[in-house]
């Protein structure tokens, strides 16, 4: 063995008794304390693997979600078509800034360029067709869908808008012009049909609800005649202090009832009176019937009257 590499050996073997010495260390020697300090930095790789492949992972999943919720706002969007924003009123705006008024139950917009669509009618002749704009009003914490209107009177950067369905009394009133206003073009299927029966339940409830208070009026009306019927009735029969003042008719002024007994006491009255009438003419005609009897019986006494006494009883009864 050369010199060289007997000095290598000797190094070999010191640096190898030197690592094994039992330096005071948390790990011991070099040797253990190199291991672990390999060991730690290898449990952190491990960990930065792990954590970049579920970065990898989630940041392919919010692409796909990305993608799939861009798709859901274009088919959206091309369900809404064409928007406008009319801001709330404020004292500084802009003279290009749209903006609205209402009169009556019609909208009138500025600085709003809006397009009549074009199309063919049977005779190949272009004609133009009134826009349709669904008109919605509100702020941040929502908006209010106002309903569909008709642009007509279209000019550049203004229209007229009419309400397409019919409102209910006071309906246009609720309409905040001084609050932000989004006109849209188009709605998608679902929710127009949603809109439209939405529309059709409101017009039958308005109609089923003005047929109940024309019920209730009519019922009214004929419960106020009744009433009436009823006291003229009862001033029929009980009686009217305001009534007119007849001789011949007291029944107006003091009623059926009244009158009816007056007479049925009148007519008691009468046929008391005619009862003893009536006894008393039983009693003449009884005292009469005695006397005749008296006098025949002493005109039977008399000689030669027999036969005066009957000519006489008959005239008598004839004259009766």
């Amino acid at each position: 063995m050369s010199t060289l590499g007997k000095v290598c050996l000797v190094l070999t073997l010191l640096l190898m008794l030197l690592a094994m010495a039992p330096i005071p260390s948390p790990w011991g020697g070099w040797t253990p304390r190199l291991l672990v300090i390999h060991n730690q930095w290898s449990e952190k790789l491990r960990d930065a693997k792990k954590k970049a492949g579920d970065a990898i992972l989630a940041h392919r999943q919010a692409r796909q979600e990305l993608e799939l919720v861009t798709a859901n706002v274009k088919g959206v969007t091309l369900g809404w078509d064409r928007y406008w924003t009319v801001p709330a009123r404020g004292q500084n705006a802009d003279p290009t800034t749209p903006t609205i008024a209402r009169q009556n139950d019609h909208l009138f917009v500025r600085n709003i360029a809006l397009e009549k669509p074009a199309f063919t009618d049977d005779s190949n002749q272009n004609q133009f067709a009134d826009p349709i704009v669904h008109a919605f009003y509100g702020g941040p914490e929502g908006f209010t869908y106002a309903g569909e209107f008709r642009a007509i009177n279209v000019a550049p950067q203004q229209a007229e808008l009419e309400p397409v369905h019919a409102l209910e009394p006071g309906e246009a009133d609720a309409w905040d012009v001084n609050a932000t206003w989004r006109l849209r073009m188009m709605i998608p299927a679902g929710l127009r049909a949603s809109v439209d029966d939405l529309y059709h339940h409101k017009r039958r409830t308005f109609e089923l609800a003005e047929q109940t208070r024309t019920n209730i009026q009519r019922q009214r009306d004929l419960q106020t005649a009744a009433q009436e019927a009823l006291a003229v009735r009862q001033g029929e029969l009980l009686g009217n202090p305001a009534g007119p003042d007849i001789p011949q008719s007291p029944e107006f002024k003091l009623g059926l009832l009244k009158v009816n007994e007056d007479v049925e006491e009148e007519r008691n009255q009468l046929l008391l009176e005619l009862d003893a009438l009536r006894r008393e003419i039983n009693l003449a005609v009884q005292e009469r019937s005695n006397r005749l009897e008296k006098m025949q019986q002493r005109v039977s006494r008399l000689p030669g009257s027999k036969s005066q006494f009957a000519k006489a009883s008959g005239q008598a009864g004839s004259a009766e």
